[in-house]
């Protein structure tokens, strides 16, 4: 049995003025790319829901490998259309360490983020 120590959450907020048929359209594309992509990179459990004007993703990932996630930010973030906002947000889960990236204009940002029980006291 497979062990997956790493969940990776997002959300793609598309751009309001586009029409109904393209939102579709777009968003048929980007499931596309980022099916093939992610699974390329060993994503498992993928999942996609369309919610109003964006779209949610879940996958996870056998470990919470930094260097992994660069990896699928660098190969996603061409498939973002420019006037939408995408962010991806991985956590280990044994709620140790968590990375938050956001795609915006063909670039990603990333904050990485200490959630480990000592930063709670």
């Amino acid at each position: 049995m497979a062990t997956y120590d790493c969940e990776v959450l997002g959300y793609v907020q598309y751009n309001s003025e586009l029409s109904y048929a393209e939102l579709i359209e777009c968003e048929d594309e980007l499931k596309e790319k980022l099916t093939e992509t992610l699974h390329a990179c060993g994503a498992e459990h993928l999942d996609f829901f369309a919610l109003d004007d964006g779209l949610r993703i879940q996958f996870v990932l056998t470990d919470y490998d930094e260097g992994l996630l660069h990896t699928i930010c660098d190969a996603v973030v061409p498939f973002f259309p420019t006037q939408t906002v995408a962010r991806l947000y991985a956590i280990q889960k044994n709620l140790e360490m968590s990375s938050l990236y956001q795609f915006t204009n063909g670039a990603w940002k990333e904050s990485g983020i200490d959630i480990s029980s000592g930063t709670c006291v």
